[in-house]
């Protein structure tokens, strides 16, 4: 009799809270460093104690006290950087006049999507590839519309025969020199409302109508409107410019060399997306990528193409200067973009426990809110993560000699992170690549009452599943564009 097969569960590392100092961060360590500091200055120069003991009681309330949400000292960060970005960028912006060139110029994009455009690229005979490109950050990104089996109806080992094809995928490209920066994967859900079933019940096209049957048919679809959910995933792939080599950069132009680069990329993806049994369309064209920005700026009001009607409405007309939104307002916890509000949350705590290979299924599918979420993976070289890992061990370790020398307990924290690295270790040596990784999420709604509450739908199911989302006060309009599938990872959120 063969033994009786071990079910793999997954558990997601935490992110590295250690900081530099017994557990303290550089912002931290800072304001006691300059409490201390002032309050000697004070003594020295003859105050009485209790005027001196003010600066460091000051600074203790700003490093371990917490004010609406945020730590009392992450306010500072955030207040500045809100300062600054209302000076740099403005809270307003409007797409400049004319909207609708005669030339195929690009679309005026705001602040925050500065710096973009979408080209196109030479792939195959007769078929161009469409690329965003990054002219700040000298990337281009190519997108793939994917779809798969139904993965939450398949057994348990064919859910982790899945998953592991999709780690072999990012595992190829955790070399040294690789050319590709990160990689990612967004799906957008909305709500479909069953207007096709509906429209045809109502239609001439069903024969000779049955009251009985239809009553019946349309009760059905009343239940199935609110958790019908139509979901649209595709996988972007990014190049960077400064990840090519000096010999591949002087053999001829460096843009022509990017371009190359993205199309070798993008072959190899196909390649791997299907041997992870996933079916991947072509990369979307410049024409499909401007229809991808204007649905995602809009989600709330996109609606499947129809099928009959005027040419102009099936080819849902999008041109390259019309491509990007027409107007902007950032508040401090929400964003809108021309008819539609957005809430960005980063996820800052993946779940503790391990997990079975379908645990986001039920925040994907559910809510009945219109949503997306994005997820970011940064391939680590060998030679850099286990330099990382030595680097954060050693640091771990320091640590826990200090607290000891001083009679601090060591906390389960401080051993659970340990013990991750540790494991990062084993799997490094046994051939699993390192993979930095970051997950946004973003609700649209019409108005700000309904962004608020299906954002307390969204809350309540990440914490149903394990998950801790932080929303990015301060940082609405940054977060949105992280979150479009254009490429533009957010570095420094990225876990490693």
């Amino acid at each position: 009799m063969s033994p009786e097969r071990a079910e793999r569960s997954y558990r997601l590392e935490p992110l590295d809270s250690s900081g530099i100092f017994l557990g303290l961060g550089l912002v931290q360590c800072s304001l006691l460093g300059g409490g201390i500091a002032l309050s000697v200055a004070i003594l020295t120069a003859g105050a009485p104690l209790p005027l001196a003991g003010v600066p460091v009681l000051v600074a203790a309330a700003a490093s371990f006290s917490r004010i609406g949400g945020h730590a009392t000292w992450e306010w500072v960060p955030l207040l500045t950087g809100w300062a600054s970005a209302r000076l740099r960028r403005g809270r307003h912006w409007d797409a400049p006049l004319p909207l609708w060139a005669s030339a195929e110029t690009p679309a005026p994009m705001p602040p925050c999507l500065d710096g973009l455009d979408i080209v196109g690229i030479d792939w195959r005979p007769d078929v161009s590839l469409g690329a965003v490109r990054d002219r700040l950050r000298h990337t281009l990104t190519a997108v793939v519309p994917v779809s798969g089996p139904q993965f939450v109806v398949e057994p348990r080992g064919e859910q982790e025969r899945l998953l592991a094809g999709w780690g072999d995928l990012l595992g190829q490209y955790a070399v040294e020199r690789g050319v590709v920066s990160h990689l990612s994967w967004s799906d957008l859900a909305q709500p479909s409302g069953m207007g096709d079933h509906i429209a045809w019940l109502v239609s001439d096209e069903r024969g000779i109508p049955n009251d009985t049957a239809a009553a019946s048919y349309r009760e059905l679809l009343d239940v199935g409107t609110d958790s019908a959910i139509n979901h649209e995933a595709v996988v972007t792939i990014t190049v960077n410019r400064e990840r090519l080599s000096r010999h591949r950069a002087l053999r001829g132009g460096v843009d022509e060399q990017l371009r190359r680069a993205l199309v070798t990329s993008v072959e190899a993806l196909l390649r791997g997306l299907r041997s992870a049994d996933l079916a991947a369309a072509d990369p979307l064209r410049p024409s499909g990528l401007q229809r991808l920005v204007r649905s995602r700026i809009d989600p709330v009001g996109a609606r499947p193409r129809p099928r009959k009607g005027r040419l102009v409405e099936r080819l849902a007309l999008v041109r390259s200067s019309t491509a990007g939104p027409l107007a902007l307002d950032c508040e401090w916890r929400h964003l809108r973009v021309d008819g539609a509000f957005h809430r960005t949350w980063w996820v800052g705590t993946w779940p503790r426990l391990a997990v079975p290979p379908a645990w986001l299924e039920p925040f994907l599918s559910g809510g009945g809110v219109t949503r997306s979420m994005t997820v970011y993976f940064q391939p680590v070289s060998t030679h850099q993560s286990r330099r990382r890992i030595e680097r954060d061990l050693v640091k771990l370790e320091s640590d826990a000699v200090t607290k000891e020398e001083k009679g601090r307990r060591i906390d389960a924290r401080h051993r659970r992170a340990t013990q991750a690295l540790l494991d990062r270790e084993e799997e490094l040596v046994a051939g699993y690549p390192e993979m930095g990784y970051a997950g946004l999420v973003t609700v649209s709604a019409r108005s700000v009452d309904d962004l608020d509450e299906h954002s307390e739908i969204i809350e309540q199911l990440a914490r149903e599943s394990g998950m801790d989302l932080r929303v990015l006060d301060a940082r609405q309009d940054l977060g949105w564009a992280a979150a479009l599938p254009l490429g533009l990872a957010p570095s420094t959120l990225l876990a490693s």
